[in-house]
């Protein structure tokens, strides 16, 4: 096994961790809102609070730091599309939701757990998931064009 390989396997397997468990995310969320019981989406909040730390964090950054060690060892330049896309877009996507999304969510998970539902607590959570979607939908446009190599 070459270097190469060995960051070909590390990247995608990150890659597989970090979308293949945001779209279990939100297969959980509309099932949590089709549920329409508030203690489940209270649970829903914290959990997504809980997995995003310690599952889509670390593996994001496993994504990013393999994608580097990929360009490098792979003798591609630091300015073509898919490279600039993936990183760029990969730092975009987790500055949104690990500073803005994760904290919010498992705030608004503790605080239904706490006060109990109430119509503005579920529509921030609507609000944030449906963020989250975008971010997903972001990821899967970054994955298009790092498998295609868009723009070689």
């Amino acid at each position: 096994m070459t270097g190469y390989e060995l960051w070909l396997f590390l990247h995608s397997s990150a890659v597989v961790v970090w979308i293949g468990g945001g779209v279990l995310a939100q297969v959980f969320g509309v099932l949590t809102q089709r549920a329409r019981n508030p203690v489940e989406s209270a649970a829903y909040g914290r959990n997504m609070g809980w997995v995003a730390r310690w599952v889509f964090l670390p593996s994001s950054v496993v994504v990013i730091l393999t994608g580097m060690a990929l360009t490098e060892d792979g003798n591609w330049g630091w300015d073509q599309p898919f490279v600039l896309v993936g990183l760029l877009g990969g730092l975009a996507v987790m500055a949104v939701a690990f500073s803005y999304v994760t904290p919010r969510l498992a705030r608004v998970g503790a605080r239904m757990s706490a006060e109990g539902p109430s119509p503005p607590l579920l529509a921030e959570m609507n609000r944030l998931v449906w963020i989250a979607r975008g971010l997903l939908l972001v990821l899967f446009v970054i994955v298009f064009m790092t498998v295609t190599k868009l723009g070689t």
